[in-house]
């Protein structure tokens, strides 16, 4: 059970560890199926783990330390801060190493927080998740990671969830999504709007992430392709958004590379 700290502000939740039982169950799975590749095991393991976590009450479980939500902004419209809307989805995450499937979720894009509601069984509270115990989450069939502050040789890379938004072999282009607060003056209330900016993206790619603000960034990366890039990007459609554009130049580039390992397998 939860309940209600003095200050009311968040819900404590007893420190029972859980976690490394929960861990141990995993174990004793995977040891029954040896052949299961990692991404088939996590997709038939999570009705093991589902009932798991009905077994033992997910209320005793570790993922839920977080705070209880509090709204911050009346909103009036349909342009809100949440994705992938206003409403609560079906999504997982991973904390602390261990996924936790079947959970209503939903990305505050604004404030960069996830946020999972409480069965009602449970009280059915609003709970922020504390973001340092959180490695990836998925939700509407998006994926996300959370990256950390870091510097890189171009620009620097802001910390927080990016969705995945393509993934190859030899690289992986991230999406940073956001949103602009505006004030709208009602009669006797305030109301808020969060207009949708254009997304950041970056790039991992040799162990080393890096911004990309312009197709220039790109050549930049692979100057051995650089006359391919250059007939690539004059022969493309122009009223591609810079998001379309990105993804069909990085779809070549996977393309290139992929020649240029036969060709060295070959020769």
């Amino acid at each position: 059970m939860y309940y209600l700290h003095r200050n009311y502000d968040y819900l404590y939740f007893p420190l029972i560890k859980n976690g490394g039982f929960r861990a141990i169950y995993l174990l004793t799975i995977l040891i029954l199926f040896p052949l299961i590749c990692p991404a088939q095991a996590e997709k038939d393991l999570s009705p093991h783990y589902n009932w798991f976590d009905t077994v033992i009450g997910i209320e005793n479980l570790e993922m839920h330390y977080g705070s209880v939500y509090a709204e911050k902004h009346r909103a009036k419209s349909k342009k809100s801060k949440f994705f992938p809307s206003p409403y609560f989805t079906s999504g997982h995450v991973v904390i602390d190493n261990l996924p936790y499937y079947s959970l209503n979720l939903k990305y505050n894009v604004y404030e960069d927080e996830l946020l999972m509601q409480v069965s009602n069984k449970l009280g059915g509270k609003v709970l922020q998740l504390y973001k340092d115990n959180i490695s990836s989450f998925a939700i509407a069939d998006h994926r996300f990671i959370k990256l950390e502050d870091s510097k890189t040789n171009n620009q620097q890379i802001n910390s927080g969830f990016y969705e995945v938004f393509l993934k190859k072999p030899s690289f992986t282009l991230l999406k940073k999504y956001r949103r602009l607060l505006t004030e709208q003056l009602g009669a006797n209330l305030v109301f808020y709007e969060f207009e949708e900016l254009d997304p950041e993206f970056v790039v991992h790619y040799k162990d080393a992430y890096y911004r990309l603000k312009k197709m220039a960034d790109v050549k930049v990366l692979f100057p051995e392709n650089t006359v391919q890039l250059n007939n690539f990007i004059k022969n493309r459609p122009s009223n591609l958004s810079f998001e379309d554009q990105l993804k069909s130049t990085f779809l070549f580039v996977d393309t290139l590379l992929n020649e240029g390992k036969d060709k060295a397998m070959n020769e």
